[in-house]
């Protein structure tokens, strides 16, 4: 994932201009404080989703503790795991050897 940089966020401003018809959209796929925070946490979740930016960094842009922005991404079906196929090769050799080690 690119963005694994543990540099410090720094605040800006930007106005950006929402149509009134999504404010209740975005209402709804993220329950924050205020508009800004739903928009942070949205942005985020796109970029995570996006493999622009680990999990750890998303929950920072979100501004959220990374179990808040689990949770958010669990109540949207939204995995934030991935089992590879390297993970399950390297799962199989670990159990063939402790199956092996406890016959013996």
């Amino acid at each position: 994932m690119k963005g694994g940089s543990s540099m410090a966020l720094k605040d800006s401003n930007v106005m950006v201009r929402i149509p009134e018809e999504l404010l209740p959209l975005l209402n709804d796929l993220v329950h924050g404080k205020s508009v800004d925070e739903n928009v942070r946490i949205s942005l985020a979740i796109s970029f995570f989703v996006g493999k622009t930016i680990s999990l750890a960094k998303a929950s920072e842009i979100a501004g959220l503790s990374l179990n808040d922005f689990i949770y958010i991404l669990n109540t949207r079906n939204i995995p934030w795991s991935e089992y590879t196929e390297s993970d399950f090769l390297q799962d199989s050799v670990a159990i063939r050897e402790l199956v092996r080690e406890s016959g013996d």
